[in-house]
């Protein structure tokens, strides 16, 4: 009776309290969270965008500090992974704050220097802040004086820290919050997408915690089209105009797509096809641009705004009626967050289409559909004891609190989730590799360890968990132009003259790395037969529950049960479609490949990948190179790798661990890890451009200490999954999942996604091909030239190569001696005058006049040819000399030219300036 009672008591406080703001009845979610916050109790939240998550847990605590509130003293911390996020909960919660006369402020990386100053001498009573920024914080002594009185932390969008580093860091950080707090601290977690929701709950509040998870279970509805366009990515961007202008919408209307080179590739195109307001928005904008554009969405301005995931956080940003998403989702969370941000009104049904040139996206996002509607979510998985950020943390904890026992910072640690299975040899490791880099003083001794000078630099250059990757532009030597961008860590692996790689579909040979200018120099490749590298960076990824309902929805188009609008799958002649229990190898003899279709997921496939070519390889004495996505295996080698071969290899017990461990050994991918993790660890400097073979001594010298540990700990966290690819070779095994091996000519349509990244087949002619050629041709065409006359120097003309008489007379002095040169050299005329004054010319001038009068001899013996030929980037009057000497035909002349260019390209680095 008197539970009853006090609930009915609780319930009539609340309601008041949202009153106040302006709400007259409570959402599903406030109702059932909202009383266990006014009771101070750790909670987690999960409940889907717009339902209220964030006024349920500020407006009970505010109503709380506002009796315990104490002057100069910071009493509660809100938490979110995005600055962007930061100023708009700010703009969201002040007046809630200024209701109960609290005052409240942001603190992060973009916070001017006397903002900073002003928190620091009169802290607010409510600091929102980011993870990084928290860490900066814990080792200020003004700051951990304003947190001492610390009570409540509030950690917005927690699904987007689960599974990455940054999730590890911050649990420590409110362990050490914790520990400088007189008063034990109540935590609540947000979060809109969550599929292991107790876990994600021992995230928030730590291992000897309880924690009250409260989720709203219902299911939103989702008015979700799904187009798939035959065509380039301007074709689809055809389409997104038309069906944009078909639904005449007041509102914006967000375009999301799944990398920044997307974003930017489709905001161009589209501005080039209609008069509708493009607008653009991701992590890479100034934050002056991504604040103007999230303005006019809050303004309900017409347009498109073309984002990545930059968008698909919290942010307030008005009434969206649609959403369209460019290519598939790839995850169900994904799939929430972004198309959930049209009609923000929790009853309404978010509108969103699905719009894509790939036939894998249109089975993959009706997939994920399906799981929404049957309420299943992907697991986030937590990262398990991270090493490298254990350490940064054990450096700042003894720059919070001076000199620390090991048990006394092994207590505090394991008290953090991601930290719960640590072993105390463990955290000894990190402290002895700490101190034998002088990053901290540690006694064995006494077991205890506290700061040193070099703790400072090291513990500030280190407060992001995500790897700083310098670029380096790609230039084209025959467009002469920039194609493109390649990280560090591509180009330390595969960057030797010579290479070829794969970059925006097009196969490229390395001429040189100039580091000075972070600059790749490549040329066209039109060879074949090669097993090329590509670049894409990190790709979101597809997880089993999703590939296994592709492969069923495969099965259900071939029977007829099913229609999508491509019909790639009706056109294959397989008897058995790749699924869940049926497994199709495409073997083509004269290319060296299979293609393994299995619909298994990300890094299942990674798993099994890397299990199969290590295997063969050994067992045919020859590399085979391997590669795979959601769906597809690809492995390749010179020598053939036969149906029994791969039969008795995967169907073979394995300790997956030990295999998968041993053939990372010297890869590109644990040489990378390897150096990252060095990084953190202080060992590497922040600025050091990657490079394999340092990367590979750092792997043998560090390779029995917690830094190699760690970098393999990493690649199995974000690469495999071991213990599901276990039971997919257990069914394997069984006959539970079948194989079927063909023998083709050609690889299917359902091969090509796969083969488009690794290696394009052409014939291999010897020698450069005429598509190369004409691209050469038609740039030096298009040149331009100031030419002058070599005589007087009174006439001069601009003009592009194409434009050139044979015969150049100079209409002043009727001289033949015309000469050419760049078309922005304003200086040559006045030297030529100078020398036609009978003046003295300086060195400099001398030699300008002279290679002035080599051109001009070049032109008044070889016409237009000349003129073509010093067109060539780098071409002087010598190299040109010597190609009219030699010339035969046109297309030898233009080969002699491009060569030329290429020696230029490759040598001028070892040029004095």
């Amino acid at each position: 009776m008197r539970d009853h009672k006090e609930t009915q008591q609780t319930n009539q406080i609340l309601e008041s309290l949202f009153k106040k703001f302006g709400f007259s009845k409570l959402t599903e979610i406030q109702k059932q969270a909202s009383p266990f916050i006014l009771q101070k109790k750790d909670c987690l939240v999960i409940a889907p965008t717009g339902s209220g998550k964030t006024e349920c847990a500020v407006i009970p605590i505010f109503s709380i500090m506002k009796k315990s509130k104490k002057q100069g003293k910071i009493k509660a911390l809100y938490i979110t992974p995005l600055r962007a996020l930061n100023r708009d909960v700010f703009r969201r919660i002040t007046n809630y704050a200024k209701q109960n006369e609290l005052s409240i402020a942001i603190r992060h990386g973009d916070t001017t220097q006397k903002n900073r100053k002003k928190i620091n001498e009169n802290p607010p009573d409510i600091l929102i802040t980011t993870p990084e920024t928290l860490v900066i914080l814990l080792t200020q002594i003004k700051m951990l004086n304003a947190l001492s009185d610390l009570e409540w932390i509030i950690i917005d969008e927690v699904h987007e820290l689960l599974s990455s580093e940054r999730g590890s860091q911050l649990s420590l950080s409110i362990e050490r919050l914790e520990f400088n707090s007189k008063f034990p601290l109540t935590k609540i977690g947000l979060s809109a997408t969550v599929g292991n929701f107790e876990e994600a709950g021992k995230f928030v509040v730590g291992t000897k915690r309880k924690c009250e998870i409260i989720r709203d279970t219902s299911v939103r509805k989702y008015d979700v089209e799904i187009k798939f366009v035959q065509g380039t990515i301007s074709d689809v961007a055809e389409k997104i105009i038309d069906y944009v202008i078909e639904l005449e919408l007041d509102s914006p209307v967000l375009l999301f797509t799944n990398t920044r080179g997307e974003a930017e590739f489709l905001a161009s195109i589209l501005k080039d096809k209609s008069s509708i307001p493009i607008e653009l928005h991701h992590g890479s904008l100034s934050k002056e641009v991504r604040e103007e554009t999230e303005s006019s969405l809050r303004d309900g301005r017409r347009g498109i705004v073309v984002c990545t995931s930059s968008l698909e956080l919290g942010l307030d940003i008005g009434s969206i009626e649609l959403v369209i998403h460019y290519g598939s989702p790839r995850q169900v969370s994904k799939f929430v967050q972004r198309i959930g941000r049209s009609r923000h009104n929790r009853d309404a049904s978010a509108k969103g289409l699905i719009i894509t040139n790939n036939p894998d996206d249109e089975f993959e996002a009706q997939a994920i559909l399906d799981r929404i509607q049957e309420g299943s979510i992907e697991e986030q998985k937590i990262h398990d004891g991270s090493l490298d950020v254990l350490a940064h943390h054990l450096v700042g904890f003894a720059m919070q609190s001076g000199e620390i026992s090991v048990e006394q910072a092994f207590d505090l640690v394991t008290k953090a989730y991601p930290f719960r299975n640590l072993q105390i040899k463990d955290l000894v490791d990190v402290l002895d590799l700490l101190d034998s880099n002088y990053l901290i003083f540690f006694d064995r001794t006494k077991m205890t360890f506290w700061k040193k000078g070099r703790s400072f630099k090291y513990y500030f250059e280190n407060l992001s968990t995500i790897p700083d990757i310098l670029k380096f532009k790609v230039f084209d030597s025959v467009g002469k132009k920039i194609i493109g961008s390649l990280d560090q860590r591509f180009v330390g692996d595969f960057g030797d003259s010579g290479n070829i790689f794969v970059l925006k579909g097009s196969q490229w040979r390395i001429l040189n790395v100039d580091e000075k200018s972070f600059t790749v120099n490549v040329e066209p490749f039109r060879g074949g037969g090669i097993t090329v590298p590509y670049w894409e960076g990190e790709s979101i990824p597809i997880d089993y529950k999703t590939a296994r309902k592709v492969g069923n929805f495969r099965s259900r188009v071939k029977t007829g049960s099913l229609i999508l609008n491509n019909k790639l799958i009706e056109k294959l002649n397989f008897d058995i479609i790749p699924d869940e229990t049926n497994i199709v190898v495409e073997s083509n003899r004269s290319q060296g490949s299979i293609v393994i279709h299995s619909c298994f997921g990300t890094k299942i496939n990674s798993t099994i990948s890397t299990l199969l070519s290590s295997f063969i390889s050994s067992l045919l004495g020859s590399i085979v190179d391997s590669r795979s996505d959601g769906y597809r295996i690809v492995l390749s080698s010179r020598s053939r790798i036969s149906e029994k071969l791969f039969i008795e290899v995967i169907k073979d017990d394995y300790d997956l661990h030990s295999i998968i461990s041993a053939s990372l050994t010297g890869t590109h991918n644990v040489n990378w890890r390897t150096w990252c993790v060095a990084k953190k660890f202080g060992i590497v400097g922040r600025g050091a451009i990657y490079e394999r073979k340092s990367a590979r001594f750092l792997y043998e010298r560090y390779s029995k200490t917690a830094l190699v540990r760690e970098a393999l700990r990493e690649l199995f966290h974000d690469k495999y999954d071991l213990k599901n690819s276990e039971n997919i070779l257990k069914k394997i095994r069984k006959d539970q999942i079948h194989i079927k091996w063909l023998e083709v000519d050609t690889f299917s349509k359902l091969a090509e996604p796969i083969l488009d990244h690794t290696a394009k087949y052409y014939s291999s002619p010897a020698h450069l091909d005429k598509g190369i050629l004409d691209l050469v041709k038609a740039r030096l065409q298009k040149t331009k030239h100031r030419l002058i006359c070599a005589r007087c120097g009174k006439w001069e003309r601009l003009v592009e190569t194409h434009e050139v008489k044979n015969i150049l007379i100079c209409p002043y002095c009727k001289g033949r001696q015309i000469t050419a040169t760049y078309h922005s050299d304003y200086d040559l005329p006045k030297i030529i005058r100078k020398k036609h004054e009978g003046k003295r010319l300086s060195t400099d001038e001398k030699h300008k006049f002279d290679r002035a009068w080599k051109v001009s001899s070049l032109v008044e013996n070889f016409g237009k040819i000349a003129i073509t030929v010093i067109s060539g980037y780098g071409v002087g009057a010598d190299t040109a000399a010597r190609i009219l000497r030699n010339m035969v035909d046109e297309e030898h002349l233009f080969k002699q030219i491009y060569e030329a260019e290429r020696q230029y390209v490759v040598t001028r680095g070892f040029w004095d300036s």
